[in-house]
């Protein structure tokens, strides 16, 4: 039997030694707001139900204990009740849940006051040919900027320098500024800059007190306006003033406008003022400072994160005739001001696709030579074209999207999505390559999309060690969908065409249908009403034998969509004290408008035949091994899967994480045996969770973090697993930022670790009953060495639950049973 249909994981290196794992100290969930492993959670994990070797030659995965297999879903006399309760969860639990501890990055270098120039190009050696494309469409619209030629231009570059964070900590704006005044500038080139949003400068020069301009020269930093006062950086109308100003004092033949901050992809936009948090500049606002700027730009890019995306290009496109920016999270460095500016200034008729195409060979280069390890993703869009080749192609492919949705091909979407880059998923902004996608759903009008797309971007590089990034992305809910509503709110206020917002509308009611009806609503149902105990529940759960998987259906989506039931007295909803209307009005709260009930009751026969059974996450014995025995149609409805191990210490669970370490037998099986062994960093057990795992024919790349403290600050670790470092390798730790209090937006690259740092590694406590009970030290501090060993111990002490997380086609989570020997 083939196994072209399994998830694939990582190969795990297995050391020979072992070492002890136990929590210390008290808790610190305080410090850390929560759990800093699984946001999901784990009450949906199979319990204290468990297979040994002495037992019994089948168990079944089930929520509420081994007692009941997974297939016993409701009756129609439990339903209502069920109903009620699964409501409230589903619609705040699933669609305003766990998404909201967005994840940021930072990395900080030592770059302060640098007054030499960083070029190392001698150690670089890339003799690739990387052609820029000049072709324009016929449809493309005409440019805003006409060019004189010859070098008799002038050009106003415009830098829109919030420091933030990145400047206090790392003096990261400081030495773009360096690069900037380490260029050849000429006379008929200005480069003004706005400063701000930082709660200090890195120089002597620059005031954090006020906002400030200052024009770049060859002699150095000119001021030009001393104390505009303390405005937020992420505000319109600073932003305007500042187009205003340049146009007016800086009159040019071609204009660029540069914003250098936080980046935060198509919902969260851009910039993080520290004198002003909790806030950033939304795409609809982005629109309307340049809209009152009145000013048409040649090139308008970003030097932040996330910003490469569809909504982006359509927001910029009335202003300006090109965009740059990156589908990634951008590493610390980001862009090398150097030689782009040099090269405007040797001919300021440049064009602007060679310009750019300097600019983005730059960038991959330096990151290439500084941070290697790094990912790197940089594109030129001409927005002419785009606005003339693109909306009629992109209306055909939500359409047809759309069409394949209703007409029961749900799972094609799903797996086109499943497959496709994702960007930055720990911060869970669900922004993937728009040209993958396209490919992977692969209808005639998707291809026709992607081909237009191509036609746009006029330069795309990447690094080497990511793969399908072609330049540009969108936003495309997938699992959950808490984040759909900012979505179409956005879009409504940037003129998104309607039809996508029916497609990602049409794909969310589905998957909502799909995890209402599923055989993971038993998962909800123990994590309800029996939990992790074992126990079977405060109700009994009576025999369904005599309704077909239809009928079943059928009959949750009528008590989900009718609120509970209200017309009953003795309604289940009414059981609990709510009534119908009620649930109702809870469930629209939280979900929106989207949710369409007409296209969920349409898919009935759907959802029945294309259901994960949950029962068939028994454990079997073949040829004296343990496996989980699933049909491929099964394997066809199976997403992703994790190896989840929970430690026993006597008091609870220590919560080792979430690692896509399995194998399969010749048959296709998964192979349920433990050899009792967890990842290590330099022989200390660590709570690792899977990030990412991408493959691409015979290349991969597999991201992980692991929790933890480091010099005291709350970090991720991120670990990677490539060709390149099959065993793994550290490569910097992620700054976790407080949502709340702080920013939404994705910051540039990571924190180095270097010798002497001091690492508190972390983990999640769980009851015996499978609440969260707080965070705790993982093991004794560690002090970084500045190199990593990565491997698989064995741990020494407690004794285990480990469980495979299965996740399908809708985004429902189910659990084998747990194996203990």
């Amino acid at each position: 039997m083939g196994k072209d249909n399994r998830p694939e994981g990582r190969k795990k290196r297995v050391g020979m030694g072992s070492a002890k794992v136990n929590k210390r100290g008290s808790g610190i969930g305080n410090i850390t707001g929560g759990p800093v492993g699984d946001s999901g959670g784990y009450s949906d994990r199979t319990g204290t139900s468990s297979s040994k070797r002495a037992g019994t030659g089948r168990v079944s995965a089930s929520g509420a204990g081994g007692s009941r297999g997974a297939r016993s879903l409701l009756s129609s006399k439990s339903i209502l009740v069920i109903v009620a309760i699964a409501v409230i969860y589903f619609a705040y639990t699933n669609f305003m849940g766990p998404d909201n501890d967005t994840q940021t990055s930072q990395q900080f270098e030592n770059l302060i006051g640098s007054t030499q120039s960083n070029d190392t190009s001698s150690s670089y050696v890339d003799k690739g040919a990387y052609p820029v494309s000049k072709s324009v469409s016929k449809l493309a619209r005409d440019k805003y900027t006409t060019l004189q030629g010859k070098g008799a231009d002038n050009a106003t570059i415009m830098v829109y320098m919030c420091g933030t964070d990145l400047e206090e900590r790392a003096g990261m704006a400081t030495s773009d500024l360096q690069e900037m005044l380490e260029a050849q500038i000429s006379d008929n080139v200005n480069i003004i800059v706005e400063t701000g949003g930082t709660s200090k400068w890195q120089n002597n020069v620059i005031n954090s007190k006020t906002n400030q301009r200052y024009r770049v020269t060859s002699k150095g930093l000119q001021l030009l306006e001393d104390n505009l006062g303390k405005k937020s950086m992420v505000e319109p109308n600073t932003l305007t003033d500042f187009i205003k100003y340049c146009k007016k004092n800086y009159p040019a033949d071609r204009y660029a406008l540069i914003f250098w901050d936080h980046g935060g992809g198509s919902l969260t936009a851009f910039g993080y003022d520290q004198h002003f948090p909790n806030n950033s500049m939304t795409l609809d606002e982005i629109a309307t400072a340049l809209k009152n700027g009145g000013c048409k730009f040649d090139l308008i890019g970003f030097d932040a994160c996330l910003m490469a995306t569809l909504e982006t290009a359509i927001v910029l496109e009335p202003y300006s005739d090109y965009m740059i920016a990156s589908e990634e999270v951008e590493p610390g460095i980001g862009w090398h001001y150097t030689g782009w500016v040099t090269a405007l200034s040797n001919n300021t008729s440049i064009p602007t696709t060679d310009l750019g195409k300097k600019l983005i060979d730059d960038y991959v280069k330096e990151v290439a030579i500084r941070t290697p390890r790094s990912q790197a993703t940089l594109s030129l869009i001409d927005l002419a074209e785009l606005k003339g080749t693109v909306p009629e192609e992109f209306v055909a492919f939500s359409k047809s999207t759309s069409e394949l949705i209703d007409k029961d091909e749900y799972k094609t979407i799903s797996d086109a999505r499943a497959g496709t880059k994702e960007f930055s998923p720990q911060s869970k902004l669900y922004q993937i390559d728009l040209i993958h996608f396209a490919d992977n759903v692969g209808s005639p009008q998707a291809k026709s999309f992607a081909d237009a797309l191509r036609g746009c971007i006029k330069y795309n590089r990447t690094s080497t060690n990511i793969s399908n990034a072609n330049g540009v992305s969108i936003f495309f809910p997938y699992g959950t969908t808490s984040k759909l509503n900012t979505a179409l709110s956005t879009y409504n206020k940037i003129g998104m065409d309607d039809e996508y917002s029916e497609c990602i509308k049409s794909f969310a009611s589905l998957t909502a249908g799909g995890q209402i009806t599923s055989s993971g609503s038993d998962n909800l149902l123990a994590s309800l009403l029996g939990g992790f105990t074992g126990g079977s529940g405060s109700l009994p759960i009576p025999d369904t034998s005599g309704s077909s998987s239809s009928d079943i259906v059928g009959s949750l989506l009528s008590s989900f969509l009718s609120g509970g039931g209200s017309s009953s007295g003795s309604s289940g909803s009414s059981l609990l004290g709510i009534g119908g209307d009620t649930l109702t009005d809870i469930a629209v709260g939280a979900l929106g408008n989207w949710l369409d009930g007409d296209r969920m009751k349409a898919s009935e026969e759907y959802y029945a035949e294309n259901r994960f059974d949950a029962a068939a996450l028994e454990i079997i014995e073949k040829d004296g091994q343990r496996v989980v025995s699933l049909t491929d149609d099964q394997w066809d409805l199976v997403h992703h899967m994790e190896m989840n191990v929970f430690l026993d210490d006597g008091e609870g669970f220590i919560d080792l994480g979430l690692d896509n370490v399995y194998e399969y037998n010749d048959e296709g099986d998964l192979i349920m045996e433990y050899d009792g062994t967890w990842l290590a960093l330099n022989g200390n057990i660590v709570s690792y969770y899977l990030v990412s795992d991408d493959h691409s024919g015979d290349s991969y790349s597999i991201r992980g973090r692991v929790p933890a403290l480091l010099n005291g600050q709350l970090v991720d670790i991120i670990v990677v697993f490539d060709n390149d470092y099959p065993d793994g390798t550290v490569i910097g730790a992620q700054v976790k930022y407080d949502t709340a209090q702080e920013t939404e937006t994705i910051a540039k690259g990571l924190i180095d670790i270097v010798p002497g740092d001091k690492i508190d590694f972390l983990c999640d406590y769980y009851t015996y009953e499978g609440q969260y009970s707080d965070t705790y030290y993982l093991g004794e501090q560690y002090t970084a060495t500045g190199e990593w060993d990565i491997e698989n111990l064995s741990v020494e002490n407690g004794s285990y639950r480990m469980t495979y997380r299965f996740t399908d086609i809708y985004g429902n989570r189910y659990w084998t049973p747990a194996i203990t020997d």
